[in-house]
């Protein structure tokens, strides 16, 4: 009995040793990240931008223009030009006019959670639990990936250039809009720009379940600690 404890013991605790080694080597991959990045941090955790591409959501290509406001983990809008607009202000949300049900304003709060992840200073937070997923390529290129845990939100996987640190793909579950079908979704992250002394990326292709969902490019960066309350505000 005392060598069957013994053995248990031993083992929990290799595999425990074995745990941290691992986090701390994730560690070090965000640390580099963070570097790479030009170390953001929460003084621009507002970022707004421009955006135009073509979603494929539907099928056929639908070309688009808009601007997106993002502060933080809790406050996002987006305004398509012509189009929609979709606000979520912590526990409340709406879509043009209309009040989001409980089921999609917490959809695009998991949403907002791996925009909020891929800004990688809040992954310091201990809120948050990192395990490296091990090497691969990312458009031939090699890449190590880093698991994102926290509670109450799906896991988020980032994959960083191996060689430069910079963050070159995401990888989540998403739950489809028209299927109502948890699937896939990768977002392809290419071609950095430098804004405020951070790189950010110019362009993004997002694939669900391997095929193009949305194709679009970013300008037009402007960062900051805090936008303006009304930024958020219930539709009028």
């Amino acid at each position: 009995m005392r060598s069957l404890v013994s053995i248990s013991l031993t083992c929990g605790l290799l595999l425990a040793t074995t745990v941290r080694a691992e986090d701390a080597e994730a560690a070090k991959v965000i640390d580099k990240a963070l570097k790479a990045h030009g170390n953001p941090s929460a003084k621009q955790a507002a970022v707004v931008w421009k955006g135009k591409g073509t979603f494929y959501g539907m099928g056929d290509g639908f070309p688009y223009t808009g601007t997106w406001s993002i502060q933080s983990a809790d406050k996002f809008k987006i305004e398509i030009d012509n189009v929609f607009s979709l606000i979520v202000n912590g526990d409340k949300g709406w879509f043009g006019d209309q009040e989001m049900t409980k089921e999609q304003l917490e959809e695009n709060r998991q949403g907002m959670h791996q925009n909020y992840v891929a800004r990688l200073y809040p992954l310091k937070d201990k809120a948050f639990t990192l395990k490296l997923v091990g090497e691969g390529k990312v458009d031939d290129k090699p890449a190590v990936g880093v698991k994102v845990s926290s509670k109450g939100r799906r896991d988020v996987t980032l994959y960083f250039d191996k060689e430069s640190g910079l963050l070159v793909k995401m990888e989540m579950q998403v739950k489809d809009e028209q299927s109502g079908e948890e699937k896939k979704q990768e977002s392809f992250i290419k071609d950095y720009v430098t804004v405020d002394g951070v790189k950010l990326p110019s362009k993004m292709v997002i694939k669900r379940d391997g095929k193009v969902y949305v194709d679009g490019e970013m300008t037009e960066y402007k960062t900051s600690e805090k936008l303006p309350d009304e930024t958020f505000a219930k539709p009028k």
